[in-house]
């Protein structure tokens, strides 16, 4: 393996540490938990099955890792299943801040709306 794809290795699996042992510490909330200002109910529920999923996806991360720290599994299927799953979540945390940032945008036209008519009453 080389210097880079370890640096990488290590990188990830860090960052996938983090995300696993984050709710357990109350860092984040969770999905069912979680109120976005603005969202409409069908923009809530999307969050909440995206973030089901991307904590899905990290425990699967997780539990490959194990797996493969026990050696029940080969280099080549692990290296292959890891990078399906990181994917899988890089897509998924996009579409998590996709979502987000379209909130964000709404609530502001809201806030702008609400502005406006404020001025025009005085």
């Amino acid at each position: 393996m080389s210097l880079e794809a370890t640096v990488l290795a290590i990188v990830l699996t860090a960052l996938v540490g983090w995300f696993t042992i984050l709710p357990l510490l109350g860092g984040e909330e969770t999905p069912s938990a979680r109120q976005v200002r603005g969202a409409t109910p069908r923009q809530r529920q999307a969050l909440e099955v995206l973030e089901a999923e991307k904590y899905r996806i990290l425990r699967a991360i997780r539990d490959l890792d194990f797996d493969y720290d026990m050696d029940k599994l080969t280099d080549e299927a692990y290296a292959a299943q890891r990078i399906y799953l990181i994917r899988l979540a890089l897509i998924i945390f996009k579409r998590i801040d996709a979502l987000e940032a379209e909130i964000a945008s709404q609530q502001a036209r809201v806030e702008e709306a609400i502005a406006a008519l404020r001025a025009a009453r005085r």
